[in-house]
């Protein structure tokens, strides 16, 4: 449960959850919201909303949340007027502010030393035992491996190479995924290989030259993961310098829409799924 930390007065929610109210909850960031409404818990408030829809996107986000701001600034004034009984903020929040109009619970998908998938599962628990809500983390823990399940079978026919997981390029470097991100969990579980073993940051990406995606395996495809460009060829279009590299020239290219990298376990889910629909023998895996 130490993946949820406390800022702030701690609450309590009864045995029996059954005997007491919901809490009021609002989101100061989008790993925990994503969370909170896979657990079914709806938040008061979420900051940067229209953004949440198109880079989070699942679970949906009910018309009933208010914009809360910037994550960097969320709406002091509107959160105290909202009064809820607790904070969620996303780990590396600032919260000393948010404490002072609730307790904060921080919700931490990724830690130092610990698998992002095993320490999404313990901040989901913490999370949903903080609520009330541990009979739905169960329901929502064992959905997830049922989901990674399939996705794993839809992909066991895939014969192609390694991939290679770009989420945003720039001039002639991009910022890849590696050994120690969410992505590669589900890879591992699915069945696929990364192509790049590079050392990388906390969060489980680095930044690269084209030269060190150049010397990949040769068999490499290259995953966007970005609704910023519809296809390859757009990509191609905004960047030159890329049309040597050999996924590139070949057209081993996949698009898939935005997923939250540090998100939890509906991050991870999302992933695997499109990884499926685009990759999945039979399937279309280009643009």
């Amino acid at each position: 449960m130490a993946a949820i930390l406390a800022a702030g007065a701690g609450l309590h929610p009864a045995r029996n959850a059954a005997a007491a109210p919901m809490p009021r909850v609002a989101a100061a960031g989008w790993a925990g919201a994503q969370t909170l409404l896979a657990l079914g818990v709806v938040p008061l408030a979420l900051p940067e909303i229209a953004r949440y829809r198109a880079l989070v996107a699942e679970p949906p986000l009910p018309e009933s949340v208010q914009e809360l701001g910037l994550r960097s600034e969320p709406n002091l004034e509107l959160l105290t007027a909202l009064a809820p009984d607790l904070i969620v903020a996303d780990a590396g929040s600032v919260t000393s502010p948010l404490a002072r109009i609730a307790p904060v619970a921080t919700f931490a998908p990724l830690r130092p030393g610990r698998r992002p998938a095993e320490a999404a599962r313990e901040a989901t628990l913490a999370l949903a035992a903080r609520l009330g809500r541990d009979a739905e983390a169960q329901s929502l823990i064992a959905a997830h491996e049922a989901r990674l399940a399939g996705a794993a079978e839809r992909l066991s026919g895939d014969r192609g190479g390694p991939l290679c997981l770009v989420s945003d390029a720039f001039g002639n470097r991009a910022l890849v995924f590696g050994g120690n991100s969410l992505y590669q969990d589900v890879l591992d579980r699915v069945g696929l290989r990364n192509a790049f073993t590079g050392a990388t940051s906390a969060w489980g990406h680095a930044t690269v030259g084209l030269d060190q995606l150049a010397a990949l395996d040769p068999t490499t495809r290259l995953v966007l993961l970005t609704s910023r460009v519809p296809d390859a060829r757009t990509f191609l279009a905004l960047r030159p310098l890329w049309r040597t590299l050999p996924f590139l020239r070949e057209e081993r290219v996949t698009v898939l829409a935005d997923i939250l990298f540090y998100g939890g376990l509906p991050s991870a889910d999302r992933f695997a799924r499109l990884l499926a629909e685009r990759l999945a023998p039979g399937n279309a895996a280009r643009g």
